[in-house]
């Protein structure tokens, strides 16, 4: 092994063991600028060195007479394998033009050991506010079917989907106009398999006129891919996963279920993923709901639209700082009126697929993880506005 070999390595294990290192600020673009910190798995992760960098940016503003504007974070390591590290982007700022993304100085107290700084953001890209949208007409011929499932009989959790699923109802009462009374929600063990068909087979078709109805499902829960991935099973909450056929939905039954009420069209919002499974059934990536569906596989009817939160390949992850799915969350931020980027009060499939393109892989990068929503089917059919 040559000499400056040698160096890396000790150098990189001094790292690991014993703390943090920290690079000097550098300039980035749009008068952004950047820090990063590091710390050894042992001692404090992600947590610390994200306090660390921001104090460090918080120290550099106020030597400039200005004040730490946070923009934005990325993460990168693995638990247990590497030292992990927090890259921060920010702003200095002038008091008089602070903006709302700044995290409060009170964040920034390394006394502070049990609050993460990015958790303590007052930021309103970081937060849903369904007052924003102004009720749609509740005259549109729509029926909803909602589920979500956090807490399983036999699988770990999937994180924030009660909650995913309890806000997207106010969602799709105010922003896709759909009578309360027409939107039927499950969530934990109301969504058992028998629940779950009957909503499809029995309760849509009692709301569904023949070619005039249009159909939403919101899904967030854990999901499994068909044998040959060519579909996706739902999975109920009291599914086992060593009877998948018999405890297990696939995919087409709901689809089939569907069609043949013959609506005039249907939407589809599925938060739902596949990260593995362990041999003793505990989830492998804690915090990640598990795969879809291979959507460049699936047939689907001319009439479905179906938005997913990610391709085949990809953990759909949970966000702590969001307290939803990040698919979820930005979904219902799109409709409030950010997906709208024609201001023409309409927000259609390809607006709402741009606006989750962008914050969907962003908020993902912050995770250390790589997720891009995928679309199938009518990218000019409006969602939000008629």
């Amino acid at each position: 092994m040559k000499k400056n070999q040698l160096f890396i390595l000790v150098a990189v294990s001094v790292v690991l063991l014993m703390g943090c290192r920290t690079p000097e600020i550098s300039q980035g673009i749009n008068a952004t600028y950047a820090v990063s910190a590091q710390y050894g798995s042992l001692n404090g992760g992600w947590e610390r060195a994200s306090r660390e960098a921001i104090k460090k940016a918080n120290s550099f503003c106020e030597k400039k007479d200005r004040k730490f504007v946070f923009v934005s974070e990325q993460r990168d390591g693995i638990v247990g394998r590497s030292s992990l590290a927090s890259i921060i982007s920010f702003r200095c700022e002038d008091t008089d033009t602070l903006v709302a993304s700044n995290v409060p100085r009170e964040t920034i107290n390394t006394k502070d050991n049990n609050k993460f700084p990015s958790e303590a953001l007052n930021n309103e890209r970081y937060q849903l506010d369904v007052n924003k949208i102004n009720p749609s007409k509740k005259d549109r011929d729509s029926v909803a079917i909602i589920i979500g499932i956090q807490n399983y009989k036999r699988l770990g959790k999937a994180d924030f989907a009660n909650k995913d699923a309890q806000t997207f109802y106010e969602y799709a009462y105010r922003a896709l106009g759909i009578p309360k009374d027409r939107i039927k929600i499950l969530t934990d063990a109301d969504a058992d398999q028998a629940a779950f068909l009957k909503s499809f087979r029995n309760w849509l078709p009692l709301y569904v006129n023949k070619n005039k109805t249009e159909v939403f499902v919101f899904y967030s829960r854990h999901g499994l891919p068909s044998p040959d991935g060519k579909s996706l099973y739902f999975l109920p909450f009291g599914v086992d996963q060593d009877l998948l056929d018999e405890t297990a939905v696939d995919q087409k039954k709901i689809v089939a279920a569907i069609q043949a009420t013959q609506p005039k069209s249907v939407t589809m919002f599925i938060d739902s993923c596949y990260s593995g499974l362990s041999k003793t059934g505990d989830i492998l990536l804690s915090g990640a709901k598990p795969v879809t569906l291979k959507n460049s596989d699936v047939d689907y009817p001319t009439e479905f639209t179906v938005l997913t939160t990610s391709s085949s390949d990809q953990i759909s992850s949970a966000s702590t700082e969001l307290q939803h799915g990040i698919f979820s969350f930005y979904l219902m931020k799109g409709m409030e009126g950010d997906a709208d980027f024609d201001k023409d009060k309409k927000i259609t499939v390809g607006g709402m697929q741009r606006f989750l393109l962008d914050n969907v892989q962003r908020q993902a990068m912050s995770l250390n993880r790589k997720q891009i929503p995928q679309v199938v089917g009518d990218t000019n059919r409006v969602l939000v506005g008629r």
